[in-house]
């Protein structure tokens, strides 16, 4: 008789291979509102079923769940789903696109000349799921850090394979730049040290706590020390 044996091993952190995920959340009801720009209709529509179809997804990429992604004994806020998510359509906005509370505003204009850019939905929908709390460090630059992340090596990680991937430009840039150039940082810390990076960092971000602790906690280096190191690692 052959018999199965099962082991099972406590963990205080997962691989640091692997993405840890939260456990996914059901999409509140979503709303299109395009009174402003009836010609973006259709367009809207697609966002809004972009936004049904990945709510669960992007609620797993980050940590929503209460528990922190490297440390399961240490807890962190949970996020607390809207009752709606409302994507309004204006004829023309400064930015392509910005989420304020649960709600998120596109630039008619913008999707006019750029219909293919659905991508966009995904990174304002990351911060209406982020919903952080004031903090009084200065975390600008990684909040939309992590939101070009999701976007980018998320939920579009052909990037690394096209000719629109991102080059740094390291005789003017910084890990603090925000947006692209954070987000390919991020990246990179994320493969070569522990891929809970970005998932840890949230947490600290929905605890309001300084983020800055995180990146010695989860790769044993300051986000300096991780920024000289990817300006070394891409040959500048």
């Amino acid at each position: 008789m052959i018999k199965s044996l099962m082991c099972a091993a406590v963990l205080s952190a997962p691989n640091k291979s692997i993405y840890p995920l939260a456990k996914p959340k059901p999409c509140p009801n979503v709303v299109l509102d395009c009174r402003d720009f009836p010609q973006g209709e259709a367009w809207g529509k697609d966002a809004v079923k972009l936004i049904s179809d990945w709510y669960d997804s992007v609620t797993s990429w980050l940590a929503t769940d209460g528990v922190d992604p490297f440390d399961a004994a240490i807890s962190t806020t949970r996020y607390a789903i809207p009752k709606t998510i409302l994507v309004v359509i204006k004829k023309k906005i400064d930015p392509p696109a910005y989420a304020s509370g649960g709600t998120i505003t596109i630039n008619g204009e913008w999707i006019t000349a750029h219909p293919e850019d659905l991508g966009m939905v995904i990174h304002e929908l990351t911060h209406v799921i982020q919903a952080y709390p004031a903090n009084k460090a200065d975390t600008g630059w990684l909040v939309e850090g992590i939101a070009d992340y999701t976007r980018w090596w998320r939920y579009e990680p052909e990037l690394h394979a096209t000719k629109g991937r991102t080059v740094v430009d390291f005789s003017k840039a910084n890990y603090t730049d925000a947006y692209r150039t954070t987000a390919v940082w991020l990246a990179w810390a994320s493969r070569k040290h522990h891929m809970a990076l970005v998932p840890a960092l949230d947490a600290a971000l929905r605890r309001g706590d300084d983020p800055a602790p995180i990146f010695v906690k989860v790769t044993g280096k300051s986000a300096a020390e991780l920024w000289a190191e990817f300006k070394q690692d891409s040959g500048s």
